[in-house]
């Protein structure tokens, strides 16, 4: 989501960026980690869909509000 949010410029190729945005949530349903970081897929897709409309202030927003929602997961590799 940095990436993407980074580059929403006035310039930006709205279609790179929503391709990246489609990877990820790629990944995450390859994960099977879709339903435990539900509402920020749910704003990701918001975001795909205002990128489609070229609206950068929604899409800015939904990302933000997606990227707040995420919390860090600790690591579930043992530390020696």
């Amino acid at each position: 989501m940095d990436s993407v949010l980074a580059g929403l410029t006035g310039e930006a190729d709205l279609s790179r960026l929503d391709d990246v945005l489609r990877a990820a949530l790629a990944w995450t349903a390859a994960a099977g980690d879709t339903c435990r970081v539900e509402a920020a897929v749910r704003q990701v897709r918001d975001a795909r869909v205002s990128l489609r409309h070229a609206d950068l202030e929604h899409a800015r927003t939904a990302l933000t509000a997606a990227r707040d929602d995420l919390h860090p997961v600790p690591s579930q590799r043992a530390v020696h």
